[in-house]
């Protein structure tokens, strides 16, 4: 019975040598094939996140009788008009105000820089490089060196004009497909496994979506409320262009812990313009906005999310960013919260009924009735 074995171990053969060696390259293969289409996963993880959030609109449709082919044209169609409706609004101030940040965030921008070379060269005991005495074209080329070191060779297709409009087509067209007939791409996956653990992995997949949905609707109310705030604040506190810098803080919003940093660079940045004390209230107004967001705001929309453990929220945004730049940033905290809900519900819950039935078995029968 032993025969098999050298020194209690079983010897390492040639077949178990192809056969590691085969699961090796099968592995290398796999996240090779997934590296070179990295750019159609980040458009199809986009397009499911549109289709989760159609569906906060169809989903209610359909179960008011309207099938969900009408429902989700009527939700596009609303989400047009509405769209268009909030622009002519606003459009007016909106324009006054970008036309402003062009001309004055350059300058401040150009001002901080050279400020903070300045420091850095009295501290080095140099003199501070002075490179271009137009501040435009400065910032212009020191902002496309930042760009291109953040996105160069993460995410080919989407570093060209035309490659991102190819994207959005292509996000938009998934996620409306996907919100007419979502049950049929559940059925097609779940079709992929084997017939015992079927039943648990659809319950998955639904529990992913019903997670991500309540997610998406946490995120966008949290959203809105820290435009708002930061509207009214920098309002209140007279900063050029506040309808403007209140729409980025609104959109960096979607991005955990990064996003509010963010957006207070421009905000301090045109406020420095105005003075240096202006500058230190914006500061205080985004630390307060966002304390507010973290201790108020965040624990009543996004009860009954996911939860995202802080520091992994960091690391893991940190990790997408420097692996896929600003939409690696983008979709970490989504990507995260669905691998949390697929860990939890095929790993960690089964583990636990399986701990649980051998604490409630009988005595002798832990291991089974041969022994």
């Amino acid at each position: 019975m032993e025969s098999g074995l050298v020194g209690g171990r079983r010897p390492i053969t040639m077949g178990f040598i192809a056969r590691a060696t085969l699961v090796v390259v099968g592995i290398s293969a796999i996240i090779s094939l997934f590296w070179l289409g990295r750019d159609i996963l980040f458009v199809a993880f986009f397009g499911i996140l549109f289709a989760l959030f159609l569906s906060l609109f169809v989903n209610p449709l359909e179960r008011w009788g309207i099938p969900r082919l009408w429902g989700t044209i009527l939700a596009l169609v609303l989400l047009v008009g509405l769209g268009v409706l909030v622009a002519w609004l606003v459009w007016p101030t909106l324009h006054s105000q970008i036309i402003l940040i062009r001309h004055q965030l350059p300058v401040a921008l150009h001002d901080a820089l050279t400020w903070i070379e300045a420091q850095r060269a009295a501290l080095g005991g140099g003199s501070a490089e002075v490179t271009s005495t137009d501040p435009d074209q400065d910032l212009h080329r020191r902002i496309e060196e930042i760009l291109g070191r953040i996105i160069a060779g993460a995410l080919p297709l989407l570093q060209t004009a035309s490659g991102v409009v190819v994207g959005s087509v292509l996000v938009l067209i998934t996620g409306i497909y996907l919100s007419i007939d979502p049950h049929l791409y559940v059925r097609g996956l779940v079709s992929l496994v084997p017939p015992e653990g079927r039943e648990r992995f659809r319950a998955t997949l639904y529990s992913v979506g019903h997670d991500l949905r309540l997610w998406i609707l946490g995120t966008l109310i949290n959203m809105l409320i820290i435009g708002a705030m930061t509207t009214v604040g920098l309002l209140f506190l007279g900063v050029p262009a506040a309808l403007v810098l209140g729409l980025i803080a609104f959109f960096l919003e979607f991005i955990p812990f990064y996003g509010p940093i963010l957006s207070a660079v421009p905000a301090v940045a045109v406020a420095l313009l105005t003075s240096g004390e202006s500058a230190f209230w914006v500061i205080v107004l985004y630390i307060g906005i966002h304390q507010s967001e973290g201790n108020i705001v965040q624990p009543l929309v996004m009860r009954g999310t996911v939860h995202l453990p802080p520091v992994l929220t960091v690391l893991v945004g940190a990790f997408m960013a420097i692996l896929f730049g600003f939409l690696g940033l983008i979709l970490a905290v989504p990507l995260m919260a669905m691998v949390i809900v697929f860990v939890e519900r095929l790993y960690i819950q089964p583990l636990n009924a399986h701990a649980l039935r051998i604490a409630r078995a009988p005595p002798g029968r832990e291991r089974g009735d041969g022994e």
